[in-house]
């Protein structure tokens, strides 16, 4: 675990640069927003929001505090953290990995875009256990799941769990670290942190099973 978290810090503290410049592309990113409106959707003004995994603070973040929330982002990269402190001042910025990080009081909505994928996939529980403990009764979360294309479980392995813990891959030269359970497995433990699910979709077919996910916290 410390290995993976060693390797995903420096991977992106080296590419944060490359990174922050090289959007997706508008279509993606309003494709991506409109996930983020529906979570917002509702929500007081000056309501307080997470951004588990906030990045370079763009697109997310920003858009959020452009709507008027507030934003609490959490990054375990130097680098992202610098940009994001030009790009959004207004965030609450707090440099820690997200299973260590103490969340400082509750937040109406929590978003986890494309980041707790890089997390080994055994501490996923423990992730949404932390999401879910700091929303309020009620608020949503915008979740994506992904990291494994398997669609059934191996032999000797229990149903509806690959043996595959993760996997690499290259990005900007760098090597970076994924890990998924299959989409009902990552489902149940959402559910049993206390999500009542309200969107579940595949979102690219092509990027191993990407998912987005919407979950409102219920209990």
């Amino acid at each position: 675990m410390l290995a993976h978290l060693f390797l995903m810090d420096n991977s992106y503290d080296r590419i944060a640069e490359q990174w922050h410049a090289n959007s997706r592309g508008q279509a993606y990113v309003n494709h991506v927003l409109g996930y983020v409106d529906l979570v917002l959707e509702g929500l007081q003004p000056g309501a307080r929001v997470l951004d588990l995994g906030c990045g370079t603070g763009e697109p997310i973040a920003a858009y959020i505090i452009g709507k008027g929330f507030r934003v609490t982002g959490v990054d375990e990269s130097v680098k992202m953290l610098e940009i994001a402190r030009n790009i959004v001042p207004e965030a609450e910025l707090i440099h820690s990995d997200m299973l260590e990080v103490q969340l400082p009081g509750e937040f109406a909505a929590a978003i986890a875009w494309d980041s707790v994928f890089h997390v080994e996939r055994k501490n996923h529980q423990t992730v949404y256990r932390k999401l879910a403990s700091s929303l309020e009764t009620g608020g949503r979360l915008l979740l994506s799941v992904g990291g494994s294309d398997a669609d059934e479980g191996s032999e000797g392995t229990s149903p509806g769990d690959s043996a595959v813990e993760g996997f690499t891959s290259e990005m900007f030269g760098q090597t970076f670290f994924y890990s998924g359970y299959e989409p009902r497995v990552a489902r149940s433990l959402l559910e049993a942190e206390g999500f009542q699910i309200e969107r579940w979709e595949v979102d690219d077919p092509s990027s191993r099973g990407h998912i987005v996910v919407i979950g409102r916290k219920i209990l």
